[in-house]
């Protein structure tokens, strides 16, 4: 009991020491004021620099809406420039639009005009290329007879017309194609094998002998020859030549057994018997040249000299080439004309026994039953064709105007 009532005191004794302990230090109230006035010393100097703050925030602003009215306003006119400047380039793009579309409605008018101009150019342009082709043509056929030449410029003029197709020409290449299958149907004439032939012809001729020797085909005559010369090598020469030599032998055998005046008789036989052999064979050898047997229908062919033989040749040439310009130009008249005078010459003027009179007789009677001429049909139908075509277009011209 006495240990459990001795603490009260003590608590007791604490209380009364921090009483005396606050009773000796300020009051709250004082300690509140102090914290008010320290609160409103610390408002004021916030405001204060609140205030202040504030103040050059919105010097800084009135500077910079200062700065930006003096841009605005700079904008502003800048803008009305920028306005009034694209209305005025507005302006100028309307009266350029306007300007363009006259001048695309001028352009288009001139393109027009010009495709009809040209249109009607190129036309007549082309059918001037067809005309002259077919011109060319009919030259060919009339003149010259060349059907190839013919074809080839029917082929160029169907070509141009193929490659412009143009609808206003088709009756005329309908025309074309027409008279190409007809030229091509047509026979030709072997003109370069027909001039080959000619050409070997002229050969023949050149060196074909005459009736008489001339320079170019001299004659050699025969000659006999002697019993002191060399003797040919063939079998019937040495034959010849054994049968010679065997009575010869015997001879002088036999003189050599007779008597001095026998032997010289005999002697004198034998060189007479030579000399006469030698005697003959000279004769015989001159005689050959001078005198010779052939049967001739014109004795002035045997009566020709050198000079005329040359002339001869030359004239039958020149036949030859006329001959050959007839076959060009398709003249059946001149071209056998020419060669029955060139077959006349040589049977009469030629050897008729050579080889080469006999091939050139025959090659020029083969040469003349040629015919170098043939009926070529002609390109009416294009020509009129063609007539239509220009007809046509004067007309349209004439529409057109």
């Amino acid at each position: 009991m006495t240990e459990t009532q001795n603490p009260a005191p003590a608590i007791v004794t604490d209380l009364h020491v921090k009483s005396r302990v606050r009773q000796s230090g300020p009051s709250w109230s004082v300690t509140l004021s102090i914290v008010l006035l320290l609160l409103v010393v610390l408002l004021g100097a916030g405001a204060w620099f609140q205030q202040k703050r504030f103040n050059t925030t919105g010097r800084e602003v009135a500077n910079q809406i200062q700065v930006f009215t003096t841009a605005l306003g700079q904008v502003q006119r800048e803008s009305k420039q920028a306005l009034a400047l694209a209305e005025s380039h507005a302006t100028r793009i309307a009266q350029l639009e306007q300007s363009l579309r006259e001048s695309q409605n001028q352009f288009a008018a001139l393109e027009s005009a010009w495709d009809t101009f040209n249109k009607g150019m190129e036309d007549t342009m082309l059918a001037n290329d067809i005309e002259r082709l077919l011109t060319l043509t009919s030259q060919q056929l009339r003149l010259a007879g060349n059907v190839n030449n013919a074809i080839m410029a029917l082929e160029t003029a169907l070509s141009t017309l193929i490659r412009a197709d143009r609808p206003a020409f088709a009756a005329l290449q309908r025309a074309i194609n027409t008279d190409l299958d007809r030229l091509r149907a047509q026979p030709l004439i072997d003109v370069p094998v027909l001039s080959g032939r000619l050409d070997t012809l002229m050969s023949l001729v050149a060196r074909a002998p005459l009736l008489v020797p001339d320079a170019a085909a001299p004659r050699i005559a025969n000659i006999v020859a002697p019993t002191n010369v060399a003797v040919s090598s063939t079998p019937a020469a040495a034959d010849v030549k054994q049968t010679d030599q065997a009575p010869a032998a015997d001879s002088t055998l036999s003189i050599s057994q007779m008597q001095w005046w026998s032997q010289t008789w005999a002697r004198t036989v034998v060189s007479i018997k030579q000399t006469s052999k030698t005697v003959a064979a000279a004769l015989a050898r001159e005689l050959s040249a001078v005198v010779s047997i052939q049967r001739v229908n014109d004795a002035n062919a045997l009566l020709m000299s050198p000079e005329q033989g040359a002339q001869l040749r030359a004239n039958l040439r020149t036949r030859l080439l006329t001959a050959q310009m007839a076959l060009l130009m398709h003249q059946p008249s001149v071209w056998r004309t020419e060669l029955a005078a060139v077959e006349s010459s040589l049977l009469e003027r030629f050897d008729p026994k050579s080889v080469d009179t006999i091939a050139a007789t025959r090659l020029v009677k083969e040469l003349a039953a040629v015919p170098v001429s043939l009926s070529l049909p002609d390109i009416v139908d294009s020509i009129a064709a063609l007539e239509s075509v220009r007809l046509s277009e004067t007309n349209s011209n004439k529409n057109g105007n």
